[in-house]
């Protein structure tokens, strides 16, 4: 099989990703990892943001909730197989079922009570509102 340097380049972008993947994994999520979700976290002066995909759960299968600073994602994907998928042999089976948690330290304090979250389409969205104390705050400077 010829490797052209299109592969190679693919697997520069790749390698480290899978890299820095392990490598943050604490050992409870080693087994767990398939069924991770993926984050973005972002904030601006206001809020704080958290997007996850989170395909193939019904909204009733998923958690949220917040502690201080610690944003903890669980769920469970349900297997709803019969008793003939049971029988059958698989060539693959590649599709992950079960339950997961994700928490994620936030890098400010936020107001619990004005937490919002949208679960569409495989994506839940989360907008946590940032305390007064965790907005930035101009501050004079008095020139005698």
């Amino acid at each position: 099989m010829k490797w052209g340097l299109a592969k190679l380049n693919d697997l520069d972008f790749t390698f480290p990703a899978v890299l820095d993947d392990f490598f943050r994994m604490t050992p409870s999520t080693l087994f767990d990892y398939k069924l991770m979700p993926k984050v973005d976290v972002h904030e601006d002066d206001k809020a704080i943001y958290v997007k996850a995909e989170i395909p193939g759960l019904e909204e009733k299968d998923l958690q949220v909730s917040l502690k201080e600073n610690m944003l903890t994602i669980s769920g469970e994907k349900k297997e709803e197989k019969t008793e003939e998928d049971k029988k059958r042999d698989y060539y693959y089976c590649e599709r992950r079922f079960g339950s997961f948690s994700r928490a994620i330290e936030l890098p400010a304090s936020v107001k619990a009570d004005a937490v919002k979250a949208k679960y569409h389409n495989g994506v839940l969205e989360i907008e946590l509102p940032k305390s007064e104390e965790a907005q930035p705050k101009k501050i004079s400077i008095n020139v005698n």
